[in-house]
């Protein structure tokens, strides 16, 4: 109705609001490649597989493609309920190019591999999800295509059906054919693509090697899980180990390092296959943190997780820290797990994931070598039985501060509240909202950003439109680096400008504002809406003078 009230009724404003599902994508896979395509969901991989194989048209730009294409998308495409499999089979296959005489011969293939037995002359209203998929792959697989592009149906087939088609698409690639692959599945990924193309809100983030672009898929999955905005990526580069380690939460507690040790407590970058080791882990903790989880998995050289466990899983409580104090953890473990070239990856977070509230999670943090040992050779994965000890100390003032700052070293003295802005806000943000003024952020009860002060004032252009705030004022203790600067009283709905008096130490400094309002409230306590969302106030824009 909106479409076509802006058609009758031209105006200035439009009533409807266009989605780009894709935007600025561009890209070229050569003859022969194999691709993971991957991302969340919602990211526009299966818009761009339809896209390249013919079914949906670009609203701008162009696709080249050469050869002959086969596509397996969403389950039950291009198929009719009413007929039966042995129908579709024979509308499928003159859809995809095959003649008369060529359907003939395929037939009885087609039905062979599907193992869909008497169902093959049955409607297909009739199968199950997975019965489609066995039908639909089966006659992608007999096109014998240049090109062919599988978008997550597997996933719904059994584990010996899915095998099966692994097997034949691995068949396919030996022959020259090129392959997009969409999975949510990292094994998957890792066996059968070459490359992989990371998808994020329609856009390409990072293309490369499949087991460190499904690392920073893993980070995006945390990012997006964890509640409000105060989630962050880095990469960064340590010549000397020769590795680059992506660090992403909200850097609440920090893991600035961690090695492999021998019996002596010595640091060693080999180890022999069955010797114990342990696994050392240095936690710095920003702010105060109760009960939290350190955890380490170890992978091998694909990429592909071989071991890993935390505190959490192993039932230990470690206390509560408190600002600046750190954790030295040990995981002490027989390493029986065969030769070759390994990476451990460190985490600290809350509970049993990463996935509910996340400090830092160093990907690849270090690189081992485990050499084979003198008494038998062997292959594979084993269980590890480890157990745990811990102590804790203080950290030197700048242990935090020197990896804040080579992750925030472009930190500004201002921020607006759009997307660009997010890498800078902590802890308790809510998702950007356009207004006609700009883009806002609501807070929770608590929040907190990272700023480099370029003065001695900050101000903070914010709202608080609660009904009764005249008489039900919020008071609002703001703090440097966990250091109390002052407390506000705000008792005024209207937008207005909050000035900070800042200590002069601060200035040109990397600084860490945390603001904690005593209580927090709800739209929907004052109003029939479904927003319970707890809020703390709402800001335009924060920066420095």
């Amino acid at each position: 109705m909106d479409r076509i009230l802006d058609w009758l009724i031209p105006s200035s404003r439009l009533r409807h609001r266009d989605f780009w599902a894709l935007r600025q994508v561009s890209f070229s896979i050569p003859k022969g490649a194999s691709v993971g395509i991957i991302g969340t969901n919602g990211a526009g991989k299966s818009t761009l597989l339809k896209i390249i194989s013919g079914t949906t048209k670009p609203t701008s730009g162009n696709v080249s493609v050469e050869g002959k294409v086969a596509a397996l998308l969403e389950i039950g495409m291009g198929f009719h309920t009413e007929f039966t499999g042995r129908q579709n089979i024979r509308m499928n296959g003159r859809l995809l190019g095959l003649s008369e005489e060529e359907l003939e011969a395929k037939i009885p293939q087609i039905i062979a591999f599907s193992e869909l037995g008497d169902f093959i002359d049955q409607p297909l209203r009739t199968y199950s999800s997975g019965m489609f998929v066995r039908l639909g792959f089966s006659v992608v697989a007999s096109v014998e295509p240049d090109i062919m592009i599988i978008d997550e149906a597997l996933s719904v087939g059994d584990t010996h059906f899915q095998q099966k088609c692994i097997r034949r698409i691995r068949e396919f690639h030996e022959q020259g054919a090129t392959l997009l692959f969409v999975s949510h599945d990292p094994g998957a990924v890792k066996t059968l693509c070459q490359e992989a193309i990371l998808l994020d809100e329609g856009e390409i983030i990072s293309r490369g090697a499949p087991d460190d672009i499904l690392d920073h898929y893993n980070a995006l999955i945390a990012r997006k899980s964890v509640k409000g905005a105060g989630f962050h990526i880095a990469r960064l580069e340590a010549p000397r180990k020769n590795i680059i380690t992506r660090h992403s939460g909200n850097f609440m507690a920090l893991i600035t390092d961690a090695a492999i040790l021998n019996e002596k407590g010595e640091r060693i970058s080999a180890a022999v296959a069955g010797k114990t080791v342990k696994i050392y882990v240095r936690v710095i903790f920003v702010t105060e943190s109760e009960n939290p989880t350190v955890g380490l998995l170890i992978k091998d050289r694909l990429g592909l997780e071989v071991f890993g466990t935390n505190t959490y899983m192993l039932g230990e409580n470690i206390g509560t820290f408190s600002e600046g104090e750190a954790l030295d953890a040990i995981f002490s473990l027989k390493l029986d797990i065969g030769s070759g070239e390994y990476t451990l990856t460190a985490a600290a977070h809350t509970l049993d994931s990463h996935l509910y509230e996340c400090y830092d999670w160093a990907d690849k943090i270090l690189n081992f070598t485990v050499i084979p040992s003198n008494d038998f050779k062997f292959v594979g994965v084993s269980k590890l039985y480890p157990t745990f000890t811990h102590h804790t100390s203080r950290a030197t003032p700048d242990e935090a501060w020197n990896l804040l700052e080579d992750i925030f070293h472009d930190a500004p003295d201002a921020l607006n509240m759009a997307q660009a802005s997010q890498r800078f806000l902590c802890y308790g943000w809510y998702e950007p909202e356009m207004t006609e003024s700009g883009y806002v952020r609501w807070t929770d009860k608590d929040f907190a950003f990272f700023l480099r002060p370029a003065g001695k004032q900050l101000d903070m252009e914010m709202a608080c439109p609660k009904p009764d705030i005249s008489t039900h004022p919020l008071t609002a203790e703001v703090s440097a680096n966990n250091k109390k600067i002052l407390t506000l009283t705000i008792d005024r709905s209207e937008p207005q400008v909050v000035q900070i008096p800042l200590p002069e130490y601060l200035t040109g400094k990397l600084s860490m504002f945390s603001i904690s309002i005593n209580k927090s409230w709800s739209p929907a306590d004052f109003s029939n809406t479904t927003d319970h969302r707890q809020l703390g106030v709402v800001v335009k824009r924060i920066w420095t003078t």
